[in-house]
């Protein structure tokens, strides 16, 4: 069925936890829903949540079948959006097995396959780095699970999910504190320039100003998690 024949406005985020939902939580919105809503939250639309996959996300912006989402900022629809942000800004890091130690980004090249989410974007250099062997994967928790089976050597992506998808997993929080920081990305709002909510753009670009935090979507998710997992925290 397509996004474009529902009345109301659609928006998605990443399709995976923490962003969309929390695993055996269904109470918990999730991080990215939690962001957007402190954005919309003053628009008179009806908004529904996309579950989409992330590339599927982006293809839906060109189209106009999805009219909003909140990623990693994406030079890949540029033309086919109105980007507004930042909202927030995430630290990206690169996880890697126990005993596999990266200092450097010239160690990167040394790892013998590195899993990324399909058609995201973390660090200029990376992602237009040909000669590091990536794998793609469809979600963090995907990717640590081929991490814990030893059948990639490492993983890129954010602070908060790679965390979580740890934590999930049952995997020791040290590979975070062990982990190379590659830098911080900022997260924003991608609105399809084929979307009826184009006309609100100067409104969606004051809410978006007056919401912006450094740390938004890691104090969401602190929050979350102590709503949500508050056995551990």
């Amino acid at each position: 069925m397509s996004l474009a024949s529902d009345k109301s406005i659609n928006f998605s985020v990443p399709p995976f936890s923490p962003f969309n939902g929390f695993d055996e939580q269904p109470k918990c919105k999730g991080v990215g829903v939690l962001a957007i809503e402190k954005v919309i939250i003053n628009l008179e639309e009806d908004f529904t949540l996309a579950l989409l996959p992330y590339a599927r996300i982006l293809n839906s912006l060109k189209t106009g079948q999805l009219d909003l989402a909140i990623l990693f900022k994406n030079n890949t629809v540029a033309e086919n959006i109105e980007y507004i942000g930042p909202l927030s800004m995430a630290k990206v890091l690169v996880i890697t097995q126990s005993g596999t130690t990266v200092k450097h980004y010239k160690d990167l090249y040394q790892l013998d396959s590195i899993g990324v989410i399909r058609s995201a974007q973390f660090n200029n250099r990376f992602d237009q780095d040909e000669l590091l062997k990536k794998v793609n994967v469809n979600s963090y928790s995907q990717a640590v699970k081929l991490l814990k089976l030893k059948r990639i050597n490492a993983v890129i992506g954010s602070k908060i999910g790679l965390e979580y998808a740890l934590y999930h997993e049952n995997m020791s929080n040290e590979l975070i504190a062990d982990a190379f920081y590659l830098g911080d990305k900022e997260l924003g709002l991608h609105l399809s320039k084929k979307s009826a909510l184009i006309s609100n753009l100067p409104l969606i670009k004051n809410a978006v100003k007056s919401a912006y935090q450094a740390n938004l979507t890691e104090q969401l998710y602190r929050q979350q998690m102590n709503e949500c997992y508050s056995k551990i925290y």
